[in-house]
Order: C-alpha cells, then sequence, then structure tokens
C-alpha cells in the first residue's frame, strides 16, 4: 500500500478500456486469451504466454476478473522476497528495507500498473531458481514459468549463476543438468513451429519489427534501465564487486548477454530491467554477510530513498511518468467533472 500510494496506477485509464495506451495494449489481448486460451488471432508476443490464461478459463474467471492474477502474483512476489530476507538477517528494518525496495521496481510496478501483465510470477520463479531451498522450487518453476513469459528462459542463466555465487547452487553435475528442466517448453515451441508455419511467421515478423525499432530506441536504454532501479542499482553494482575472483568471467559473460537479449527482444525497457533482480537480491546478501551491523539501517534508508525518487515508465521512445495516488485521484475528480 504504500508504494501504490507514492507510486500510484494511472486510475484514470485504467477505470475503463482505453485503446492506444501501453496500459491497456496486453490487456485486451490477456482478456482475449482467457476467453480462448488457445486462440492464433493476437498478437505474437502473447501466442506462448499461456498458463495465466489457462488458469482463468479453467476457474471460470470472465469480464475483467483475470487482472486478478497479475495483482496476485505481485504479492507472491514481494511475500517471497520478504522471506528471503528475513531468513538472512532478523532485523525489521532490513526486512522492510528489502521488501520495499523490491516493491518500488519495475519488477512490482509494472504488473500493478499495465494490465494483463503476469510478470511477478516469473520474477518469483527466478528467484526460486536462484534462492529456493526446497529440491522442487527449481523444477516447478522451469515446468511453469516459460509458459508465463519467455522472459524466464532468458533470465534463468543469471539467476542460476546468483544461487551458485550465494551458495545455493554447486558446480556439481546434478546443478549444471538442472536447466534440463526447460526442455519441454523449448521442445514444444520448436515442434510446433516446425509444424505451424503461421507461428514462424509470426515469430519471424516479430523479430523483424524490434529490429527495426531499435535504432530509435536507442537511446532511451539509459533512462530506462535507471527507472527499472533507481536506487537499488546501488546493491546490483555492489553485487558485480562481491563476485569471487574465479567466477567474473562467467558471470560478466551472463550479465552482458541477459541485457542485450531483453534490449533486442522488448520495447518495454523499463519493464524488462527487473530480469537483473536476483542480482540485486545477490548483492543485499553479500553485503549483509561482510557489514551485518551496518546492513539493516543501509538497506532501509535506501528503500526509502528509492520512494523519494521519481519513477516512469518507458516504453520504446516514450516516458509516462508515474504520480503520487493523490495526483491519480484528482486527475479522476477533473474528468468526472
Amino acid at each position: 500500500m504504500v508504494v501504490l500510494s507514492v507510486f500510484a496506477p494511472r486510475l484514470s485509464l485504467m477505470l475503463e478500456p482505453f485503446p492506444g495506451t501501453f496500459q491497456w495494449t496486453r490487456g485486451f489481448t490477456y482478456l482475449q486469451q482467457c476467453e480462448q486460451p488457445f486462440r492464433t488471432d493476437i498478437e505474437p508476443a502473447m501466442h506462448w504466454r499461456l498458463l495465466p490464461p489457462l488458469i482463468a478459463y479453467h476457474f471460470g474467471l470472465t469480464g475483467h476478473s483475470p487482472f486478478v492474477l497479475p495483482w496476485l502474483g505481485a504479492i507472491a512476489a514481494t511475500v517471497y522476497v520478504a522471506v528471503l530476507f528475513r531468513r538472512r538477517l532478523d532485523n525489521w528494518r532490513w526486512v522492510a528495507g528489502g521488501t520495499l525496495l523490491f516493491a518500488s521496481s519495475s519488477a512490482i510496478l509494472v504488473p500493478l500498473h499495465w494490465l494483463g501483465l503476469n510478470d511477478a510470477w516469473v520474477w518469483l520463479g527466478l528467484l526460486a531458481v536462484s534462492f529456493g531451498r526446497a529440491r522442487w522450487s527449481l523444477p516447478v518453476a522451469c515446468l511453469l514459468c516459460p509458459w508465463v513469459d519467455e522472459r524466464f528462459v532468458i533470465g534463468f542463466p543469471l539467476a542460476w549463476l546468483c544461487g551458485l555465487l550465494c551458495g545455493s547452487r554447486r558446480w556439481s553435475v546434478r546443478d549444471l543438468l538442472s536447466g534440463l528442466w526447460l526442455v519441454p517448453y523449448l521442445m514444444t515451441r520448436i515442434i510446433v513451429s516446425l509444424q505451424v508455419p503461421a507461428d514462424t511467421a509470426n515469430t519471424l515478423g516479430f523479430l523483424q519489427n524490434t529490429a527495426s525499432s531499435f535504432a530509435p530506441m536507442a537511446p532511451w536504454v539509459p533512462l530506462a534501465w535507471w527507472m527499472g532501479f533507481r536506487a537499488a542499482w546501488l546493491p546490483l553494482a555492489y553485487a558485480t564487486s562481491a563476485v569471487p575472483a574465479n567466477q567474473r568471467t562467467i558471470t560478466a559473460i551472463t550479465l552482458v548477454v541477459t541485457l542485450a537479449t531483453t534490449v533486442f527482444l522488448a520495447a518495454d525497457l523499463s519493464r524488462s530491467i527487473a530480469i537483473l533482480t536476483p542480482l540485486v537480491l545477490f548483492g543485499c546478501f553479500s553485503y549483509a554477510t561482510r557489514h551485518p551491523a551496518a546492513a539493516p539501517g543501509l538497506l532501509f534508508k535506501l528503500s526509502l530513498f528509492n520512494l523519494l525518487l521519481p519513477a516512469a515508465h518507458v516504453v520504446y521512445n516514450k516516458f509516462d511518468l508515474i504520480s503520487p495516488l493523490p495526483i491519480e485521484l484528482i486527475r479522476i475528480i477533473r474528468l468526472g467533472g
């Protein structure tokens, strides 16, 4: 509630369907999928994001009620982050600071502000890959999350490396083979694409459109990345310095490839940078390991600072500043008048 009061959704756009806005663009498609999960006459980017629509269809969610699933994902991911911080240090400022820092990033702001985006379930899955203790956490995440969004597959190598750096994973044959849990998803996509020419054509068309839009979008990348994390870039930067010397090369390569892939495949730049969330948490945990006394107070102050810093959504070359709740309420009153 604190985050939504400071960074409120565009309520004037979300109260009713508003074509032409990125708050609603994917929302329309998502609702169509929830009515018919396997329909093909939708935008290519959404074709394989089947799990949330299937759940909505199975439970008979109609009208705008499927929009509850992204909110449930945001709640689940935020609670899981609080649990992860609680495991590291039993200090309320530490837990509150880490949770607020995460909740005020695009990892949570996007699924709460844009209709029909289930990103938080993907970030939850990547965090389970990095820091999950249960043996079933990684297989379940790998089997389910790619069907929510392909970003899970893109972010998996970096998330796995974060687990290695934190001690959740080891350089063992068993852990190295954990990526095989992604094979069912990858093989299904390959087989279907080979058998359905329309699917291949849609994918190629999507890649061509993305490539053609890269040049005008490129100057906005630094600003978009900043808006995705803002103050959370500090623990992310610390994470890069905390990587052991013998693992810096592979970590740097994985990080660069992950960033390059997200930039090339997605125009919603401030949204996609949230794929680095496991690295942000690794930075926080590394600092707490080295400075357990100072970490709670510093992280809590950093999270408050993140609430004070201006935030915005950056999509392609469009910049949409996020306003506090009172401003959004005034906009609604003016529209009503």
